[in-house]
């Protein structure tokens, strides 16, 4: 068993790491999410609830405003081009760590609200994957 849950584990921080490279590269100084964009990044976190929905919209908020900013400073600098490099990656780990949270929040809604017959978080990520890259994942 502890196998299995290894690999989904693997499995499912690989997915989720793919849609948060995607989610990230969404983010620009120009151009902020759309509000579609948002609402599916909240979605597929899996909050359960409509306050779980607005904690979820509030921090996937400061994630890109986290980003932004640092996308703005860039002064094209070497050290800039560093500092933006890393802020994209930081902001991929931290979208990553919130989707790879709504699998799990995922099933648990499916069972109490959908008697286990509701979709499929693994799944909403892979269309999401595949959706935004034209590929399976």
């Amino acid at each position: 068993m502890s196998e299995v849950r290894g690999e989904n584990t693997d499995a499912d921080a690989e997915l989720a790491w793919k849609a948060a490279e995607l989610a990230t590269a969404w983010v620009s100084v120009s151009t902020p999410l759309t509000e579609s964009q948002g609402w599916t990044l909240v979605g597929l976190q899996h909050m359960g609830s409509g306050q779980g929905e607005m904690y979820a919209w509030n921090k996937v908020g400061a994630w890109q405003r986290q980003l932004t900013e640092v996308l703005a400073a860039d002064d094209g600098s070497e050290e800039s081009r560093h500092r933006v490099t890393a802020a994209k990656r930081a902001a991929a780990s931290a979208m990553r760590d919130m989707l790879l949270a709504g699998i799990p929040a995922g099933v648990q809604t499916n069972q109490t609200w959908s008697d286990g017959l509701g979709p499929d978080p693994r799944e909403e990520l892979r269309r999401f994957v595949e959706t935004h890259t034209g590929r399976v994942a």
